[in-house]
């Protein structure tokens, strides 16, 4: 019975020490692990190492730039309902009122979380979108507005008569 135990424990300790491999992507053993035991060991770095690079308090990378608006930021450009205009949070665009059909200011409500909301309000109405995001569109009566692009507070819109 000890021969038997012998056995077993002498089994158990080989595979303790060969470590269990899988298998690689043609099938052969893998070669076992040698990962520590513990994942708080933190080797001590010998003559010559170069440490890590100290990443704590380093800012994020700058935002992806907007691309350039066709007519930037002259939103008189947009007085025939035709335009690509770089909007911010307030701005106010000069529109047809044909277009519109009640108004002639488009009003940025918000730019913000990659979206942007814009109104138009008057005497008897208003329509206005919530969070409209790059690459989509809305139709104000037959004013189209479509989202180009959304980085950080400024925003891209495309406008024209639907």
């Amino acid at each position: 019975m000890n021969s038997k135990l012998a056995v077993v424990a002498t089994a158990l300790a080989a595979l303790a020490l060969t470590g269990c491999g899988g298998q690689n992507d043609n099938g052969a053993a893998a070669p076992a692990s040698t990962t520590p035991a513990s994942p708080t060991a933190t080797p001590t770095p010998g003559p010559g190492d170069t440490p890590p690079p100290d990443t704590a308090g380093t800012p994020t990378p700058p935002a992806k730039p907007l691309p350039k608006a066709a007519d930037g930021t002259n939103y008189k450009a947009c007085a025939d309902s035709r335009c690509e205009v770089t909007v911010r949070t307030g701005t106010r665009l000069p529109v047809k009122r044909s277009t519109l059909g009640f108004t002639s200011t488009l009003k940025i409500d918000r730019v913000s979380d990659g979206t942007v909301a814009y109104s138009a309000k008057g005497g008897c109405c208003s329509l206005s979108t919530s969070a409209q995001g790059p690459g989509k569109s809305y139709i104000l009566n037959s004013l189209k507005v479509t989202t180009v692009s959304v980085t950080g507070k400024t925003a891209i819109l495309s406008l024209k008569p639907a």
